[in-house]
């Protein structure tokens, strides 16, 4: 049997130092917080990480929380902020496959702007589908259930992520929104809204893409499925463009018009299924673009229209 090979992806990350502790102790409620002015990253000392926190029983089940508040000196050091925040789950890419969780673009804005990030990590690797659908289904519950320790705002809490990330994010987002999955928030909860970076709509539709074009990188979807006689049944019932209904959260996707990974069409497809949904959606089509590969300007227009569609502006 020949043996494919899995390249670790290519979205590169800008490397931005962000200080770390174990432990967020509680601020006084008259303090101040929020967003200050200055240079690029002068929002840098209003963050701490908290890494490893763990949302369920498997090793990989874990996340880092990025969150708010102020850097202040002993004896505390850091002040968490003291009023609830809106929160993005943030799901990292790699074709199900291969990738963790690390400080990514994609969500810096959302810290510049006083929201808290918890960026997860899944069960990933060939033959594991579809246990990363429940795990970004089931942070989305972890998230609800620790509102009142974190200061998550439940009242705006999107989700986000890129390429099988951004396939997880609208599964989370669709999942989570209803009842029926085991990890169902709640009635009384509803994902705000979806960001969907390049992400996968139609998994059979990229798997025979990725057979027919037989790319350096492999046929991800196929590896994540472990079987090929499971691929209808995978695709009808883990595909967003087979399971999104009226009642989804809106969805703004962001995808380059030739990307040879996720095939720009994905993007197209869901958008159509969405407008005769009536779901508020978006599709932001960066001409030329490739997998995570835009221009300086593109990049701008999608972190606008990010911002823009989650109301951070």
């Amino acid at each position: 049997m020949k043996k494919q090979r899995f390249l670790s992806g290519g979205l590169l990350a800008t490397s931005v130092l962000l200080w770390s502790c174990s432990h967020v102790p509680q601020i006084d409620s008259d303090k101040p917080s929020g967003p200050v002015a200055g240079d690029v990253f002068s929002w840098m000392h209003r963050v701490a990480v908290v890494r490893d926190v763990s949302y369920g029983d498997e090793p990989e089940q874990r996340l880092d929380l990025y969150l708010q508040g102020a850097w202040a000196g002993e004896p505390t050091f850091f002040e968490r902020a003291p009023d609830r925040r809106p929160t993005l789950l943030f799901i990292h890419g790699g074709g199900w496959v291969v990738r963790d969780r690390r400080p990514e673009p994609w969500f810096y804005p959302f810290v510049e702007r006083g929201w808290h990030v918890v960026s997860m990590t899944y069960r990933l690797g060939p033959g594991t589908a579809p246990l990363a659908v429940d795990d970004a289904v089931c942070a989305l519950k972890w998230i609800t259930q620790n509102e009142g320790e974190y200061g998550f705002d439940l009242d705006k809490v999107a989700v986000a992520g890129v390429s099988a990330g951004g396939h997880l994010s609208l599964m989370a987002g669709i999942l989570g929104s209803r009842p029926g999955h085991a990890c169902y928030p709640g009635d009384k909860f509803r994902v705000h809204s979806i960001i969907n970076w390049i992400g996968i709509t139609d998994i059979e539709a990229v798997e025979k893409f990725l057979a027919a074009a037989k790319p350096v990188f492999g046929n991800y979807a196929l590896a994540w499925i472990g079987d090929e006689s499971r691929l209808a049944e995978i695709s009808a019932a883990y595909s967003p463009v087979n399971v999104v209904d009226g009642q989804s959260p809106p969805v703004l996707t962001i995808h380059g018009t030739k990307d040879q990974v996720v095939p720009f069409e994905q993007a197209v497809v869901l958008h159509k299924r969405l407008d005769a949904l009536g779901i508020r959606n978006e599709l932001l089509s960066l001409e030329a673009g490739t997998h995570g590969g835009f221009t300086e300007v593109q990049f701008g227009q999608a972190f606008t229209a990010m911002l823009e569609f989650v109301g951070t502006n």
